[in-house]
């Protein structure tokens, strides 16, 4: 029995060896490239950490949110930030728990990226804005402004989340997963094992993009540093997308909201003509556009289509 005991105690030991080697190893070998960088860009130091900003160009001010992903960043709008610069004063975000900004290790939800975009045109922008966002940034957008409409002047909503997606609520089952993804090693080691190179390319190859020859590895791998950097904190926000908490019902604020309102729409988003149809269901003052060629992010995938789409919109 005391045998058995110890090389049970033994293999378990060396498991957790092997995880935590694991786990050093994607730290340093996902910021390798060092391409996320930071010099021409700011910190907003927010109530739960520091938020990375970049402030480009003249003219009225246009924000610039990326999708809501632990691998995502501002680079999202890396290809279309200079060319708005052109015309107008561009801020590109990395919301927290993103890119380079801080990962504390809490509960992300809806409502505190609604804080953080209410603070950062309060206090950073500190005028009425334009704003773009992305997928799952739509809904603390909306939200946002439903809490407060002196916020935008017009709202770019690119390729929103399905309404019946962003009504899923935490359960047991999903709170079970998230205490998973956040225990220290081997929660840790369980996200770094869905975020492998690998894996960021087959979702970009069925998700992100229509055309998968357009796909560059630098932007893969500005997706995969982004995953693992502050110590593959990017886990906390991760879980908390899986449990549902980044979630919530909007279809109150969508029918009560006057802000100008344009969806960009990719025909190629698997069920997006439903999902759009929906949202211009509860509020037919939304105007929508449909484009091609694009899936989950056309700013990256065709930059000059929605960059003028962009300015055309918000002349």
């Amino acid at each position: 029995m005391k045998k058995n005991t110890k090389r049970l105690l033994t293999l378990t030991v060396a498991a957790f060896a092997g995880m935590y080697a694991y786990n050093r190893f994607v730290d340093s070998n996902a910021s390798r490239k060092n391409l996320l960088k930071t010099d021409n860009g700011h910190y907003y130091k927010w109530k739960e950490g520091n938020i990375f900003y970049s402030k480009i160009g003249n003219g009225a001010p246009i924000l610039l949110i990326h999708d809501i992903d632990s691998r995502s960043s501002g680079e999202e709008w890396a290809k279309i930030n200079k060319k708005l610069a052109k015309n107008y004063t561009v801020y590109t975000i990395d919301l927290l728990g993103c890119g380079r900004s801080d990962k504390p290790s809490i509960k992300y939800t809806n409502y505190m990226y609604v804080q953080i975009i209410t603070s950062f045109v309060k206090n950073v922008i500190k005028e009425k804005a334009n704003v773009a966002a992305t997928n799952l940034s739509a809904a603390p957008v909306i939200m946002a402004n439903n809490l407060d409409s002196s916020l935008f002047n017009k709202i770019i909503l690119i390729n929103p989340a399905p309404l019946k997606q962003m009504e899923q609520i935490p359960d047991r089952t999903s709170k079970f997963k998230q205490s998973i993804i956040n225990m220290p090693v081997i929660g840790t080691f369980i996200y770094n094992k869905l975020m492998t190179p690998i894996k960021i390319d087959f979702i970009f190859r069925k998700k992100f993009f229509s055309r998968s020859q357009l796909i560059t590895s630098k932007i893969e791998d500005t997706y995969y540093q982004a995953a693992h950097s502050n110590n593959s904190n990017g886990k906390y926000l991760y879980s908390s997308i899986l449990s549902n908490y980044i979630n919530i019902n909007m279809y109150h604020a969508i029918k009560n909201i006057n802000t100008p309102i344009n969806i960009i729409a990719s025909a190629d988003v698997k069920n997006n003509l439903d999902t759009i149809n929906t949202y211009h269901s509860i509020n037919s003052n939304f105007e929508i556009t449909h484009i091609s060629n694009s899936k989950l992010y056309p700013q990256i995938e065709i930059p000059e289509k929605i960059t003028g789409m962009i300015r055309n919109i918000i002349k």
